[in-house]
C-alpha cells in the first residue's frame, strides 16, 4: 500500500497543500489545493479556515495511508511544539501564542501520526534537497523575497546549532553592510534603495529587474550592490560551514540573470569554486515537500520518550493505611470524602463550565501531554478549544540566560546565589498584552507558567508538580528549566532550580494562592487528580490547626545501604541501596491530601503561605514562610562513609549564596551496628595548613588521607545526638542509620574529601576545599569535641506516666531536641511554638488533637505539631514504652 504525507505551506495571505508519496518524494497527481487566507482576521477565523481547507482534503483522501501532516510556517513560531509567536508583522497578528498544532488535532485527532512544524525556509531547502540528490553532503539555502531566508542542511538534516552554522540556521540577522541580511537582501531594500536614488516608487524587484534589462543605469548598480553583499555574507558562512552546494529561490532569483554571474565569480575568487551554485528547482512547491518529508525526519526515540528515570515507583491514585507499627510512605491528610476528582475526562467536565480559563503552573509540568490530554476529552464533549501558550511572551532563552548569570555561579557544579528575580522578569510585557481570547470559540483556555499574568478575567487552574518527579524528569531528558531551550547536565539544571526556577515560582504560587479555584496533582500523566481552591485552602488551615505529615521520598547515593529497603514496605527493590530519606526536607517535599483512598499531592510550601503563623508561632516574625527544621535519613548500613565535610558559617551562607541562615546539624543515631563509627572534630594539635595541604595533595593527585590522623572518631551508639554546627568537620561512618535533626538548608554541604570514589554517575562527586576551608573551624579539637559536641542528656521530668530529657544541642543552634519515654501516654501543649516529632522507639503511637482530629504516626515517621494545635496528646499503641524525640526552635 502506498502511504503519503500531507504537506501544508502556510503563507501571509494564502494556505497550499499536497500529498507527498513516501516513496518517490513527489507530489500525488501534481495536485496542489490552495485557499487564500484573511490574515487580519479574528483567532477563530483563520483557524476555522484552516481546520475546514485541511479537513476538505483529509476526507477528499479518506483511502489514502496518510502517516502524517507536516506544515511550513514562517516565524517567529515555536516549531517543536506548534505554538505561534507571530506578531509585530500586520499578519496573523490574532494567533499569537496560539498552539496551532493543537488546532490541527482537533480534525486529525490520531496521536500515532505526528503533525510537525518547521520554518518556511527550511521547508524550501529540504524540498529541494529532495528534489535533486546531487547536491552534495552538505548544502546551504536561501530564499530571496520579502525577507532573508536561509537553511544550512547536512545529508537533508537542518543544522541549528555550531560554531560552523548561525544559530537555527538563520542568516536574516547577520551583518550586512550598517544593516542585516533581513534589511539589505531583500525586496524592501531594492524598493528603498530605488525610491532614495530616483524618487520615484516602484512595485518590486520583476519592475525594477525589468528597468536593468533596459539599460538602467541606476537599476544596474542596485543590482551589483546586491550581488556583492550576497557574495560577502555567503563567502563568511563557505569558510565556516564548506558546503558543496547553495541552493537560490524565492522571488527575487526570478532575477538571477542580473546577479548570479557576479556571485559565483566572487565565490570563486575568494577559493570556492568546487562549490556548486544553482537555481531553486521546485520553487514555490518546494515547502510542501520539504514540510512532508521533514515527518520522515522524526526521530521516534524523541516521540516515545521516557517521562521517568528512577527506580523509585510513581504513587498510586489511592493508598490504604499501612499496618500498625509499618512505616506509611504515602501518609495523607484527610479531608473528606468526595472531595478529590480524577482524571481528564471530570477535568474537561470543570473546564467547560466557562469561556474562558487560565492555567498556571509550575515548571517540569508536561504541558504539551496535559493539552493533548484534555482537548482529546474537550472534543468528546463537542467543544473546540483554543490553546494559547504563554511560553510565545517569553524572552529569548539566550538574554534569560544572560539575566540569571549572577546566580548560578559560572561552572561551579553546585553552588549559586539565591535569585532576587521575579516570574515577570522572563517576559516581554507587551507580548503578554497580545495573548489575546476570543470570544467566539467555545473555550479559550491560557496555559503555562505564568499564565495568571497575562491579566484575562477567568477561573485559576493550577498545576503542582512534586520535586522528587521533577528531578526524576529532569533525568529522564524531558524537561528544562523554567524559560531555557536546553536539557543541560543534571547538577546545572538542579542548581538552577535552586537557586532560581523554584524560588521565583515559589513566590509566584504565593501571590495565586487566594485565587486558585482548582489544583491539580501532574505526577500520574494518565490520570490528575484534583480539587476545588477552596478545599485546597481549607485544608491547609486545617493542617495548620492539628498536624501534618510530608511525603517522604528516597534516593540512592554513593554512600547509600539497605536499612530502609530492608525495614520500609512499599519500596522499589530495583535500587542498589538507598541513602537519603527526605523526611522532612521542606523544599522538596509534598504534602498528600487525602478522600475516599485518594491521594493528591501539593508543595510543602503551601501550608507555608497559607499559615505560616499558624504553624511557627513564636518563630514566625523570623523564619516567616521558611519553615526552620528539618529530619531526613542518612543510611549507611552495608554502605559506605559519607565525604568528610562541614558547613558554611551564618554570614558566609548570606554573603555567598544569599541564604537566609546556615546548615547546622546534628546526627541522632536511630541504629546502628557494633562497628559504626562518627567523623567528629579535629585530633587535638590539627593544623590549618597541614591539613589544607593534604587535601589539595590527596585531590592532585589521587592519594588516600589517614582520615583518622586529622579528625577524632567516635563508636557510634544508639540514640546518641551528635552536635554538628556550622564550621565542624565531620561524616558519619559506614553502618549506621542516621536522623539529621538540623536547620532547614541541605545542599550546603563542602565535601573535602571524599575516599577517592566515584558517583553513582561514574564521574568524581564535586569536592569544594576552598569553600571548607574558609569555614572550618580549628578550634573544634582535642578534649572540646567530646564535651562539647556530643550532647549530654539529663531528666527535666519525671513521673509514673513519662521521663522527659533535655537533649541539648550547641549554643550555636537555633533549635533544640527533647526526648520522651512514656508507656502509656503523654499531654503535650505547644506553648506557641512548632514541634517536629519522630517515634524513635515503639511501634506506632495516636495522636490526638484539641481540633478534635485522630492520626496513627509510626516508627521512624516524622510528623509536625503546629502552635496554632495548643495542646494535644499521643498514645502509645506498642506494648513496650515508646520513645519519642521532639524538635523546636528555642
Amino acid at each position: 500500500m502506498i502511504s503519503y504525507y500531507l504537506g501544508i505551506d502556510i503563507g501571509g495571505s494564502h494556505i497550499s497543500a499536497a500529498l507527498v508519496e513516501c516513496g518517490t518524494k513527489k507530489i500525488y497527481n501534481n495536485h496542489v489545493f490552495e485557499k487564500e487566507v484573511e490574515p487580519h482576521a479574528s483567532t477563530s477565523e483563520i483557524i476555522n479556515s484552516w481546520q475546514s481547507f485541511i479537513a476538505d482534503i483529509l476526507h477528499q483522501s479518506v483511502d489514502m495511508n496518510i502517516l502524517g501532516i507536516g506544515v511550513a510556517i514562517p516565524g517567529p513560531f515555536d516549531y517543536s511544539r506548534g505554538i505561534s509567536k507571530i506578531g509585530g508583522v500586520s499578519k496573523y497578528e490574532s494567533l499569537f501564542g496560539l498552539n496551532i498544532k493543537q488546532a490541527i488535532r482537533y480534525i486529525f485527532p490520531d496521536t500515532q501520526k505526528p503533525v510537525v512544524f518547521l520554518n518556511d525556509a527550511t521547508a524550501h531547502a529540504l524540498g529541494e534537497y529532495y528534489a535533486d540528490n546531487t547536491l552534495g553532503k552538505k548544502s546551504i539555502f536561501i530564499s530571496l523575497g520579502t525577507g532573508f531566508g536561509s537553511a544550512f542542511l547536512i545529508e537533508g538534516l537542518p543544522q541549528t546549532s555550531g560554531e560552523d552554522v548561525p544559530r537555527n540556521g538563520y542568516l536574516y540577522n547577520c551583518p550586512v553592510e550598517d544593516g542585516i541580511a533581513d534589511d539589505k537582501l531583500s525586496t524592501r531594500w531594492f524598493t528603498n534603495t530605488w525610491y532614495e536614488r530616483t524618487g520615484k516608487p516602484i512595485a518590486g524587484v520583476k519592475e525594477l529587474a525589468d528597468e536593468a534589462r533596459n539599460g538602467n543605469l541606476i537599476a544596474l548598480e542596485l543590482f551589483d550592490k546586491f550581488s556583492n553583499n550576497l557574495a560577502n555574507l555567503m563567502i563568511q558562512w563557505f569558510h565556516r560551514f564548506k558546503p558543496q552546494s547553495l541552493i537560490i529561490g524565492g522571488n527575487i532569483a526570478k532575477a538571477s540573470d542580473l546577479f548570479l554571474n557576479i556571485v559565483t565569480d566572487l565565490i570563486k575568487e575568494a577559493g570556492f569554486g568546487d562549490v556548486r551554485i544553482k537555481m531553486a528547482t521546485l520553487q514555490e512547491h518546494a515547502p510542501i515537500v520539504g514540510a512532508a518529508m521533514a515527518i520522515n525526519q522524526l526521530d521516534k526515540k524523541i516521540m516515545d520518550s521516557e517521562k521517568r528515570k528512577t527506580t523509585q515507583l510513581l504513587i498510586p491514585e489511592k493508598v490504604s493505611p499501612t499496618s500498625e507499627g509499618k512505616y506509611n510512605i504515602y501518609p495523607g491528610f484527610p479531608i473528606g470524602s468526595g472531595k478529590i476528582h480524577a482524571g481528564s475526562k471530570a477535568l474537561a467536565s470543570w473546564i467547560i463550565q466557562y469561556k474562558t480559563v487560565v492555567i498556571d503552573g509550575y515548571v517540569g509540568v508536561l504541558w504539551d501531554e496535559f493539552i493533548k490530554n484534555i482537548d482529546e476529552e474537550l472534543a468528546k464533549l463537542g467543544k473546540k478549544a483554543l490553546w494559547f501558550h504563554t511560553d510565545a511572551a517569553m524572552l529569548e532563552p539566550d538574554k534569560i540566560d544572560k539575566m540569571l548569570e549572577p546566580y548560578l555561579g559560572g561552572d561551579d557544579p553546585i553552588f549559586g546565589k539565591i535569585t532576587d528575580k521575579q516570574l515577570i522578569d522572563w517576559f516581554d510585557r507587551e507580548k503578554l498584552k497580545s495573548i489575546k481570547p476570543d470570544t467566539a470559540a467555545d473555550v479559550n483556555i491560557l496555559i503555562g507558567c505564568g499564565a495568571s499574568l497575562c491579566g484575562w478575567n477567568a477561573p485559576l487552574v493550577y498545576v503542582d508538580l512534586p520535586k522528587n518527579e521533577m528531578q526524576f524528569r529532569m533525568r529522564a531528558g524531558c524537561i528544562t528549566n523554567l524559560g531555557s531551550d536546553k536539557v543541560l547536565d543534571n547538577k546545572q539544571m538542579y542548581k538552577r532550580f535552586y537557586f532560581v526556577d523554584w524560588r521565583v515560582l515559589n513566590d509566584h504560587k504565593r501571590r495565586l494562592l487566594p485565587y486558585i479555584d482548582l489544583i491539580v496533582d501532574e505526577q500520574r500523566i494518565d490520570n490528575y487528580l484534583f480539587m476545588s481552591g477552596e478545599d485546597l485552602r481549607k485544608g491547609l488551615s486545617a493542617m495548620s490547626r492539628n498536624f501534618f505529615r510530608v511525603r517522604p521520598w528516597f534516593e540512592p547515593g554513593v554512600w547509600g545501604g539497605t536499612w530502609m529497603m530492608n525495614h520500609i514496605e512499599g519500596l522499589s527493590k530495583d535500587a542498589d541501596n538507598l541513602a537519603w530519606s527526605f523526611e522532612l526536607m521542606v523544599l522538596e517535599n509534598g504534602l498528600l491530601f487525602e478522600s475516599d483512598n485518594r491521594v493528591l499531592e501539593v508543595s510543602f510550601d503551601f501550608v507555608m503561605y497559607n499559615s505560616y503563623e499558624e504553624v511557627l508561632g513564636d518563630s514566625a516574625a523570623r523564619f516567616k514562610y521558611d519553615f526552620p527544621i528539618r529530619f531526613d535519613f542518612l543510611d549507611t548500613f552495608d554502605g559506605d562513609n559519607l565525604s568528610i565535610q562541614c558547613h558554611p558559617s551564618n554570614e558566609y551562607i548570606k554573603e555567598k549564596f544569599g541564604m537566609p541562615f546556615t546548615q547546622d546539624e546534628t546526627y541522632y543515631i536511630m541504629d546502628c551496628e557494633e562497628d559504626a563509627e562518627v567523623y567528629l572534630g579535629f585530633q587535638d594539635g590539627v593544623n590549618r595548613e597541614e591539613f589544607h595541604n593534604s587535601l589539595i595533595h590527596s585531590q592532585k593527585e589521587a592519594v588516600e588521607i589517614d582520615v583518622p590522623n586529622f579528625v577524632q572518631v567516635f563508636k557510634a551508639k544508639k540514640h546518641d545526638l551528635y552536635l554538628i554546627p556550622n564550621g565542624t568537620i565531620h561524616a558519619s561512618g559506614k553502618n549506621n542509620l542516621v536522623l539529621e535533626i538540623s536547620s532547614a538548608p541541605y545542599i550546603f554541604t563542602f565535601k573535602m574529601y571524599d575516599w577517592l570514589r566515584l558517583d553513582l554517575d561514574g564521574k568524581p562527586r564535586p569536592i569544594n576545599i576552598e569553600h571548607g576551608m574558609n569555614n572550618l573551624r580549628f578550634d573544634r579539637q582535642g578534649e572540646i569535641v567530646s564535651k562539647e559536641l556530643i550532647s549530654k542528656p539529663y531528666i527535666l521530668e519525671k513521673t509514673d506516666s513519662y521521663t522527659l530529657e533535655h537533649v541539648p544541642t550547641h549554643k550555636e543552634h537555633f533549635y533544640d531536641v527533647h526526648r520522651y519515654r512514656f508507656d502509656k501516654k503523654i499531654n503535650i501543649s505547644t506553648n506557641n511554638k512548632c514541634h517536629v516529632w519522630m517515634l524513635v522507639e515503639g511501634s506506632s503511637v495516636t495522636l490526638k488533637t484539641n481540633d478534635g482530629m485522630e492520626y496513627d504516626f509510626n516508627y521512624a515517621e516524622t510528623f509536625v505539631i503546629p502552635a496554632a494545635a495548643h495542646s494535644y496528646t499521643l498514645i502509645n499503641k506498642g506494648s513496650k514504652p515508646a520513645i519519642m524525640v521532639k524538635s523546636f526552635v528555642k
